[in-house]
């Protein structure tokens, strides 16, 4: 039964399996590079500009 399988963390050498996979990983790479060249709204700017002044970074914040 497939619902009793567990996921075992082990990549399956099914080579159909993989260039799904790879098709999928090329197909959200392309969404997320499209995403990324989007501009960010002014309003959203000004939401995090706030939250930077609510809440200043802390000594062990790495990105401090």
């Amino acid at each position: 039964m497939m619902a009793d399988r567990k996921p075992t963390g082990k990549v399956s050498a099914d080579p159909d399996r993989k260039r799904r996979g790879d098709r999928l990983g090329e197909q959200l790479r392309r969404l997320y590079d499209d995403v990324t060249q989007e501009d960010v709204p002014d309003d959203f700017l000004r939401l995090l500009e706030e939250a930077d002044r609510a809440d200043p970074p802390r000594a062990s914040d790495p990105d401090a």
